[in-house]
């Protein structure tokens, strides 16, 4: 852990010697006191370059890393996904046949209804993909907003949310079995009428609705997270879900002060008690996911999710949905089922833009 050194007369000095470089480094020394510090810093290390700053500061007013923080400074394996791997470390030629996109599940008929596709219930796993597909569009349709914000700190917030939320959507996929190539053809290679998302993702239009569908699919992600912890608690893949859990309750504790403030905000109170219960009303089919004949990951060792369960990760999410200090949640009383096909014009745009993207690169660039 990081600690505090003890060396009281030990000063750490920083210099810049050009208005072009960067402050730096450059040694130590050994005073009784921070003037005579100062003074003994500049002939030490001033006296052959001419410095346009100078800092010297005690160590002891320092907090400093240890050797066994090695593991929590390595951005790469704490945070892999914000690592800059587009497009060279992922690589597809795309002049081989293309990755065989996952079907659906089959049914009965050729159209889409509210009815169940089989007998069988879904499971866990069935719950996490259906999940991860709302977090794709969330993560895609925040994306849009980080412009939008004079605000620079707020954009960077909204633009670390979406960029988590799309990290999570792909490491649930791993967890549930998928390689890298099956994840891309699952987000860019299936037909629209191939997607399970709730309907909330109808209402991700606007930034009323944006917020009031964050906050509800991240209620979503932490409850399954817990479900699906309480179900193996010993399995290698916990901390994958424990940490993507910690990163959804943070998000959770933003959108709901975001909340709080449009309910409070005279100039956006109606409208946003008209999306938020239009939005809640639209989640209670979070949990609805049918069946999926895919993925052997993680969470599928866990037991199958019947109605029971689904009751009560419905009625976990209620409680997280309401505690929000804004206007009154609509969440229905039960669960109900997804439908295929859905997700309207939030959905659409965020395939056809990615779609885009890929097109205009050149074979072999874009994984």
């Amino acid at each position: 852990m990081p600690h505090i050194p003890t060396d009281s007369d030990v000063y750490e000095v920083f210099a810049q010697s050009g208005h072009g470089t960067a402050l730096s480094h450059v040694g130590s020394i050994v005073s009784p006191r921070p003037d005579a510090a100062w003074h003994l810093a500049k002939e030490t290390y001033g006296r052959r370059d001419d410095l346009v700053k100078l800092w010297v500061v005690r160590r002891t007013d320092m907090i400093v890393s240890s050797a066994g923080d090695r593991d929590l400074l390595a951005a790469k394996t704490r945070m892999p996904y914000r690592q800059p791997g587009f497009p060279t470390a992922r690589r597809r030629d795309r002049s081989a046949a293309p990755p065989a996109v996952a079907a659906p599940p089959e049914r009965r008929d050729s159209g889409l209804t509210e009815r169940r596709d089989d007998a069988r219930e879904p499971r866990l796993t069935d719950l996490w993909l259906a999940l991860a597909d709302d977090l794709f569009v969330l993560g895609n349709r925040l994306g849009e907003r980080i412009v939008d914000y004079i605000d620079l700190e707020e954009a960077l917030a909204v633009g670390s949310i979406g960029q988590e939320a799309l990290a999570h959507a792909g490491t649930i996929l791993v967890l549930c079995g998928f390689d890298q190539p099956a994840v891309d053809a699952r987000f860019f290679d299936r037909a629209q009428a191939q997607w399970q998302v709730s309907r909330v993702v109808e209402r991700l239009t606007d930034w009323p609705s944006l917020v009031a569908g964050g906050l509800v699919i991240a209620a979503a992600v932490a409850v399954l997270a817990e479900r699906t912890a309480e179900a193996e608690p010993g399995a290698e893949w916990l901390s994958a879900i424990s940490a993507i859990r910690d990163e959804q309750l943070v998000h959770l504790d933003h959108w709901r002060r975001w909340a709080r403030a449009l309910a409070a905000w005279p100039e956006t109170r109606t409208e946003f008690a008209r999306a938020y219960a239009e939005v809640t009303e639209c989640a209670g089919d979070m949990f609805g996911a049918r069946p999926q004949s895919q993925g052997q990951g993680v969470p599928a060792a866990a037991p199958p999710a019947g109605p029971a369960l689904a009751v009560t990760l419905h009625e976990r999410l209620a409680v997280l949905v309401g505690d929000n200090g804004g206007p009154g949640s609509r969440l229905p009383d039960g669960p109900r089922t997804r439908t295929w096909g859905v997700g309207g014009s939030a959905l659409a745009d965020s395939l056809s833009r990615g779609r885009a993207i890929r097109d205009h690169y050149a074979p072999g660039v874009f994984s």
